[in-house]
């Protein structure tokens, strides 16, 4: 971690370093992240750090940036404290998905073996495949894409989306017949993945401190992240980082398609920032949202990110796009605004509060 200078501390030698020192040992205000977390407490972060500091912790054993983007900007879960010091990953820590291809269908009840025909979405095409065996309760049909949207095989999967019961099954279009699969999922979806942050893999990825992240979904069409088996962010960052996080309470867009709520209310530790965060306009519901003071009145060039190998890389946000269902909003590696389709695995640069 960065010492705070002789020169920082003259700032606080106007009867306010006694109050502080009640709080702490002086060692520990200049050496441990404990010490910055009483800094916060004491409400005395604006005396000790300026947005745009940079602090050091190690992520999956190797020293990474952090650079301090608000100071009391977020409020904390927990009543019992009212102060926060915003920090963000000044790169990318690592190439991360937002989100997995979805199923085309979930069983709520027992689908018996026989053919099987829907229609896509938006559309009046039907297709048509064959099954031999059921799918139970809980278990979901899934199907690739052979070219555009026309959908090539379908795998049948159990209850624990895991478990393939049959693969390969050839569908073909045919002209009528009643359709065996209702309430199909969105073929953007299917094909790209989900842009609803609440319910994505990388909101989960990032908040677990599991050595072996498990993945659990959120909702019928959700398949199996590429985290399965892999340590959780919180597992790979500094121990004493951790310590000291809190959650606090957060907002994002929903989109327009598959949704009827305009935004969704969450409390998390770690996230990834939203595009108003960032400095770029309003997209769709985004009450409560704020620009960063690191962020305000920032150019492109000021959100470039790079990965660890030093190459620029386009990192997540949070924010979707709200005019379709799988597009997420990310920043390209000119610094100016993007979107990106869910399934894709670009650069994670999340944020997160001592508290």
């Amino acid at each position: 971690m960065s010492l705070i200078t002789y020169a920082r501390l003259r700032k606080y030698m106007d009867g306010q370093f006694d109050r502080l020192y009640s709080v702490l040992k002086a060692g520990e205000i200049i050496t441990t992240w404990a010490g910055v977390q009483g800094v916060v407490r004491a409400g005395l972060a604006h005396n000790f750090f300026s947005v745009g500091d940079q602090l050091v912790a190690k992520y999956g054993g190797e020293p990474t940036v952090w650079d301090i983007i608000g100071i009391d900007h977020d409020i904390p879960t927990d009543t019992d404290f009212r102060h926060s010091l915003t920090i963000q990953a000044n790169g990318c820590l690592q190439n991360a998905q937002f989100s997995a291809p979805q199923a085309l269908w979930y069983a709520k009840e027992e689908l018996p073996a026989g053919d099987q025909i829907f229609t896509q979405d938006n559309s009046d095409l039907k297709y048509k495949f064959t099954t031999t065996k059921p799918v139970p309760v809980g278990g979901q049909v899934f199907h690739n894409f052979s070219e555009d949207y026309i959908p090539g095989v379908a795998t049948t999967y159990a209850a624990d989306r895991v478990t393939v019961i049959e693969s390969g099954l050839p569908i073909t279009e045919v002209a009528s017949g009643g359709d065996t699969l209702a309430d199909i999922n969105v073929r953007t979806r299917v094909r790209y993945g989900s842009n609803t942050y609440h319910e994505s893999a990388i909101k989960q990825w990032l908040n677990s401190e599991d050595e072996v992240f498990q993945w659990e979904p959120k909702a019928n069409f959700d398949r199996p992240s590429t985290y399965t088996g892999t340590a959780g962010f919180l597992y790979r960052l500094d121990p004493e980082l951790v310590a000291v996080i809190g959650a606090v309470n957060k907002q994002v867009a929903l989109n327009t398609v598959v949704h009827k709520d305009k935004q969704v209310l969450f409390s998390d530790r770690v996230f990834l920032l939203s595009r108003v965060e960032v400095g770029f306009t309003t997209e769709g519901t985004t009450t409560g949202e704020k620009v960063y003071d690191y962020y305000n009145g920032i150019n492109d060039e000021g959100r470039i990110k790079l990965l660890p190998t030093g190459s620029a890389r386009t990192w997540w946000l949070r924010s979707p796009c709200t005019g379709g269902a799988y597009y997420v909003r990310s920043v390209f590696t000119s610094g100016e605004l993007s979107s990106n389709g869910a399934l894709n695995s670009y650069g994670a640069a999340p944020a997160c509060c001592i508290v």
